[in-house]
Parts: structure tokens; C-alpha cells; sequence
């Protein structure tokens, strides 16, 4: 069968390069970056990010994964810091900090950040905030290190609404997020830590990690990935689509 998939562009080889040779060495925790689909994710969440309105260019990803982030945002002409609280000692989750040209903090506290008051102009939190043990005590981390007019950026915050979170939580053999949150409650949430909304939206109205899906299939149904991309972007502004996406996301600012 003649492939019809759309080639990656260099800075998503690079990743996708280190994530197979990740995943080779015994990584378990890679599916959402082990398609061109999900990686295409990340270069649409760093194009969106380059093209916000934000007081400076110093960034912490906040608890950053593999790191996909603090790489796609360095080569927009940031200069992220890629936090996470994993072991120092090499492993093959942490090889593209190693081997990456990273940035990279590593923290030992679950909540206590290792900068000083005020150090970056933003904050990212991709796939993060959900996730903390004590959510006040984190966000007060993150209003610490940022000054007034700093941004807060929150992306993949799940939906208390979601159509798939539903289904994952109700009726499938997947993974489901504890925390829900609505557009509100995320904008109160901040709120009740010093942010002002400054711009939301909604994302991720159909899953994009088919890693449940035959080989195959997957491959087909991920080889335009931008057309997908695309579809999902106008899906998720338009009701009800909208209201049942997966995530709640937004730029905040601090007071």
C-alpha cells in the first residue's frame, strides 16, 4: 500500500526519533508522543503559545514530561526551563533531557520550586495541574516565581463535560483523570490565587492518543495529521461540540 502520510517537519523527527529509541529501551509511558498525530499536538499547542500576547520569553514547563514542550518552545525563540521532580539518574524516560540540548531543572519537592520570587514571565502548565497533590500549594508555587503581569498558561485541563471522559470513566477499559474542572471553576480556581483571565478556549474534541486502535487503522486514520488538527481546532468552537470537548484551557494573568 503506497504511504500517503504527510511527512514531519525536522523538529518533530528530532522528537519522534528520541521517543522510539525511548520506547526501544524499555519506556512505557510514551503513547501519547508515539504517532505523528500526537506529536502534531504539541507543535499546535507551542505555535499557539508563540502567537499569545506574553510579557517576556523566559518560560517554565512546569513538570515537563519528556520534555516535548521545552523543545518545541526553545526553537520559537523561548527560553524554557523544563522542570519535573523525576530522578536525575539516566533513564530512558529522561533521555531527551540528556540528549536534547534541554534546559532542564530537576526538583525534589512535589511542590516547593527551586527559583526565586518572580524568575520567569510565564508558566506553563501542559497536562499538569490536574495531576498535583496539593493544588493551592502549587499554585501559590507558580504565582511565587512569577511578577505581576506574568502569564499563566494552563493547557490540557480535562473537562468536567467530556464525552470521552464520560465514556472512559463509565464504560471503557481507559485511563480517566480524578479532577474534572469546567470553564468556570478553572477560571475561579485562578482567580482564588491571584490570576485574571486574560483569554480561554476549548480543545481536543475528538482523542488524538489511538494507541487502543489496531497498528493499521491507526496509521490511516493519523496520516494528515494537521487536517485533523484543524478539525478538532473548528469543532471545539462551535456548541455543542464545544461544551463536551476533553479539555478547558486559557492564558491568566497575575494581579
Amino acid at each position: 500500500m503506497t504511504d500517503t502520510s504527510v511527512p514531519e517537519s525536522e523538529e518533530l523527527r528530532i522528537l519522534a526519533s528520541a521517543v522510539e529509541r525511548a520506547i526501544a529501551e524499555g519506556c512505557e509511558w510514551l503513547g501519547h508522543l508515539s504517532t505523528p498525530l500526537g506529536r502534531e499536538v504539541y507543535r499546535h499547542k507551542a505555535d499557539l503559545i508563540a502567537s499569545l500576547e506574553l510579557p517576556g520569553k523566559k518560560i517554565l514547563d512546569w513538570g515537563s514530561g519528556f520534555g516535548q514542550m521545552s523543545h518545541l518552545l526553545g526553537l520559537r525563540g523561548f527560553d524554557a526551563a523544563a522542570y519535573t521532580i523525576d530522578p536525575e539518574t539516566p533513564t530512558p524516560w529522561n533521555l531527551f533531557f540528556r540528549e536534547g540540548g534541554l534546559n532542564v531543572v530537576y526538583g525534589e519537592d512535589p511542590v516547593r520550586l527551586p527559583f526565586e520570587d518572580g524568575s520567569f514571565d510565564a508558566v506553563l502548565s501542559c497536562g499538569v495541574l490536574e495531576h498535583v497533590e496539593d493544588e493551592g500549594a502549587s499554585l501559590a508555587e507558580v504565582a511565587r516565581i512569577l511578577p505581576p503581569g506574568g502569564a499563566f498558561i494552563v493547557m490540557m485541563l480535562p473537562n468536567r463535560w467530556s464525552w470521552t471522559e464520560f465514556l472512559a470513566r463509565h464504560f471503557l477499559d481507559m485511563p480517566f483523570h480524578d479532577r474534572l474542572y469546567t470553564m468556570g471553576s478553572m477560571k475561579r480556581l485562578l482567580a482564588g490565587h491571584g490570576f485574571r483571565a486574560e483569554k480561554t478556549w476549548r480543545w481536543n474534541s475528538f482523542p488524538k492518543n489511538l494507541v487502543f486502535l489496531p497498528e493499521g487503522f491507526r496509521r490511516r486514520a493519523t496520516a494528515h495529521p494537521d487536517r485533523l488538527i484543524d478539525l478538532d481546532r473548528a469543532l471545539s468552537g462551535v456548541p455543542p461540540f464545544s461544551w463536551m470537548s476533553g479539555v478547558v484551557e486559557g492564558l491568566f494573568i497575575k494581579n
